[in-house]
């Protein structure tokens, strides 16, 4: 699905709830620019007489690229596991992301904006449309942009302004004539009964003013500078054709210093865009300030009025989801990724690797790099697969049972490699398909191991014939089984049973089922569609599908386990709890340097 500035605000919600939901979601990036040498562009340089760099050397040379270059399109595929249809639905999202910011919001925030030649005719030769970002992309504020607006506001309206005074010399004769006759009104202005503020203009005092008042931004300066030297009980409001000035009342001035406070952060709301997605990926995001500004009084989405409260209804449950439960962060050779991911969306990133590992570990306690996970066992010399080639050799896998949303459509019949959203779409398969091999492959007896390659009618999994050593990719499953109880809402004496069990799904990459075949029964034997496909009905929490392993216990109205699931090899992935994840987890792929992998943290059950 591909989402722009227009489309944005319609499915922020969905794709909130989609994140909510998933057991895990998969990240691609796509940047105006790659780490590189740029003489005379770079602060840092690594050290001379040495071989490979670093992991530090590696951080710092893509951090001063993270520096320099921008995001413009992120892909995210919301992966989980449907325990009743028994198979994984992917949910592949395409953003296109802009480095402008929105000029209608006055923030002080100002960008640079760099292209590397190399990375624009890399995207241009895969169809990369460079002006779409620019002028349909989806805006966003960093974490620091939005943090250094409000704060500049806040000291702007807790401090006196220091304003140096200008200084009239005795032949700026026009100017002390306005001064003069801007005092004179002043003072007869403060000896009056007159309540009304007082406006002054270029032709105050002046027998014959025009009908249409004026003034220059230098009288302005003047009429501040006066009213701020000589009279400090008033208080002086600018505005387009005039000067304002009103009595000083403690009470208004703070009320007036809330209000703008108030107006500067519904602004930055507003102008936060694509963050609000980053916030729902991080363990301490929060969207919560999302929440009046797509979804309450201040949405431009139109939205009936009886369907308000349903829409905000499902945004609360989606925060809730998310508070109680994280998705894993999946990605594909991701440490560059993780850089960009964190300038763009955190702010300025820490000077050390161990500062950075840090706080990526705080925001995203379990994340797993697909490219690890494929070359674990390989030597730093040896070829690095790329994600196509890792894909294609997964493609025949039979197991797990993968299809796309049905509203997700776009990469059934096409393959866009390095748009972020099919890359994005590859990686989720890669780790479903991998993972779920080498777990079996991990429980095989060792007397039982085989390292050569059979046919596909040779092995229960269909793999084709190869010839050679086995490598990750390429190991044999056991025959093993897991059981799973299945609690569903039944009719006494009859058994619930899916309609869809013998329908064959297309054979593709991306198979999908229609619509209704993507759909689980509900407690009375029709479809029920998860929250984000409501379309504006409430969801009841008694009747949504399980997700993930969750058991209600029966009761008194009918809840009875109706049947066990035993599950066959490779049905589905090592759950994240197990020793599997411990050993893979929270490790980073780095080629091409000295350690070849970033062990990020210990991995968090």
């Amino acid at each position: 699905m591909d989402i722009d500035a227009a489309s944005y605000p319609h499915e922020l919600l969905a794709l909130l709830i989609s994140i909510s939901e998933a057991d895990f979601v998969s990240l691609d990036l796509e940047f105006t620019g790659i780490p590189s040498r740029m003489p005379g562009k770079e602060p840092w340089k690594p050290r001379p007489g040495r071989g490979r760099k670093t992991l530090e050397d590696r951080y710092q040379e893509t951090r001063t690229a993270a520096d320099r270059y921008n995001i413009l399109q992120v892909g995210l595929t919301c992966a989980r596991f449907d325990y009743i249809d028994n198979k994984y639905v992917l949910k592949p999202y395409n953003i296109s992301i802009s480095p402008l910011l929105n000029e209608n919001y006055k923030l002080d925030i100002e960008r640079e904006i760099h292209i590397q030649s190399g990375a624009a005719t890399f995207l241009l030769g895969h169809g990369f449309d460079l002006g779409a970002a620019f002028s349909r992309g989806v805006q966003y504020l960093s974490r620091g942009e939005a943090h250094n607006a409000q704060q500049r506001v806040n000291e702007r309206l807790e401090r006196k302004p220091e304003v140096e005074d200008m200084q009239l010399k005795p032949g700026d004769v026009q100017s002390l004539d306005f001064v003069r006759r801007a005092r004179d009104a002043i003072v007869a202005w403060k000896s009056s009964k007159d309540k009304d503020p007082l406006e002054i203009t270029t032709h105050t005092g002046l027998p014959n003013p025009p009908l249409n008042p004026a003034i220059s931004r230098f009288e302005k300066r003047l009429v501040h500078q006066l009213v701020r030297a000589e009279f400090p009980h008033f208080v002086t409001i600018g505005r387009q054709e005039c000067i304002r000035i009103i009595v000083y009342d403690e009470q208004r001035e703070e009320e007036n210093k809330r209000h703008i406070k108030n107006r500067v952060k519904e602004q930055i709301a507003k102008q936060t865009g694509f963050r609000w997605v980053f916030e729902a990926l991080a363990a301490d995001g929060d969207i919560h300030e999302a929440d009046p500004y797509y979804f309450g009084r201040y949405t431009n989405v139109p939205i009936i009025a009886e369907d308000k409260t349903d829409v905000k209804d499902r945004f609360d449950r989606a925060q809730d989801r998310l508070q109680r439960h994280q998705p894993v962060l999946v990605g594909h050779n991701m440490f560059t990724d993780l850089v960009y991911f964190y300038r763009s969306f955190v702010g300025e990133l820490p000077d050390t690797l161990e500062g950075f590992r840090s706080a990526l570990h705080k925001m995203f306690p379990r994340i797993v790099d697909t490219k690890y996970l494929a070359t674990h066992a390989e030597g730093d010399l040896n070829a690095s697969p790329t994600l196509q080639e890792i894909a294609d050799k997964l493609d025949s896998q039979p197991l797990p049972d993968i299809v796309t949303h049905s509203k997700h459509s776009k990469y059934h019949e096409v393959a866009m490699f390095h748009e972020a959203g099919y890359d994005s779409l590859l990686t989720a398969t890669i780790l479903l398909r991998l993972s779920a091999k080498m777990n079996a492959a991990r429980q095989q007896p060792d007397d039982a191991s085989d390292t050569s390659f059979k046919t596909a009618a040779e092995q229960p999994n269909g793999h084709s014939k190869t010839q050679g050593p086995m490598s990750s990719l390429e190991q044999l499953p056991p025959p093993q089984a897991e059981v799973l109880v299945v609690k569903k809402k039944a009719k006494k004496g009859k058994k619930v049973k899916n309609k869809f069990d013998n329908i064959s799904p297309a054979q593709s990459r991306f198979q999908t089922r229609n619509a209704f075949e993507q759909l689980s029964l509900d407690d009375q034997g029709t479809s029920s569609p998860s929250d984000d496909d409501q379309g504006g009905v409430a969801v009841d929490p008694n009747t949504t599908p399980l997700w993930q392993d969750e058991v209600r216990e029966p009761d008194p109205n009918g809840w009875v386990p109706i049947e066990q699931k035993q599950r066959e090899p490779m049905e589905m992935i090592p759950a994240w709890d197990t020793e599997f994840w411990q050993s893979f987890g929270n490790t980073l792929r780095v080629y091409g340097t000295e350690e070849a992998v970033l062990k990020v943290a210990t991995w968090d059950k």
